[in-house]
């Protein structure tokens, strides 16, 4: 074997294995972004019960980390009558839970902070009534702005690894033509 042809061997080689790796990057699904959503609430929102809660508890999609994650009970004057802070006691750490002393009928909101394992803020309200007899407001949710670098979305890896791919087999073509 010539130099030259050793040398194009290793050339193709190379352009071949970065196909390989970009292809390999285009085919894995890109990192999901978890958004610690809350999935249920006990009070539920927008409930109004007979008898006063003792507990709230928020159950989120996403593990939560314990520093930054906590919420707040409020009743309509912006009392606040609890609080609460993610049960280490749960083993998927997505459950936050406080007591609450409510004691006169109305309607209490519960705001929420928190922050997903993988350091995603978010947070919301919903209300909940007590013997409520005035209407009880809807949920709300808002997610902290992301200061992280924006990713690069699936379909443009998958149509870059694909040109790289498509790189290769031409580069690889041309070397078997040559022999």
């Amino acid at each position: 074997m010539t130099l030259e042809r050793r040398r194009l061997c290793l050339r193709t080689r190379s352009w071949l294995a970065a196909a390989a790796v970009a292809a390999l990057v285009a085919a894995l699904p890109a990192a999901a972004i978890a958004h610690a959503e809350l999935e249920s609430s006990t009070p539920a929102a927008g409930a109004n019960p007979d008898a006063a809660p003792t507990t709230v508890t928020l159950n989120f999609s996403e593990e939560l980390k314990p520093d930054g994650s906590s919420f707040t009970v409020k009743d309509a004057d912006g009392h606040e009558v609890g609080s609460g802070e993610v049960d280490l006691n749960v083993a998927d750490r997505n459950v936050m839970t406080g007591d609450v002393t409510i004691a006169d009928p109305g309607v209490y909101t519960v705001t929420y902070s928190v922050i997903a394992e993988d350091g995603h803020a978010s947070g919301g309200a919903f209300s909940f009534g007590y013997k409520a007899t005035e209407a009880i407001p809807g949920s709300t949710t808002h997610e902290d702005p992301d200061t992280a670098m924006a990713r690069p979305s699936t379909p443009i890896l998958v149509i870059v690894g694909w040109l790289l791919v498509a790189l290769a087999g031409v580069v690889g073509f041309r070397r078997l033509a040559l022999r």
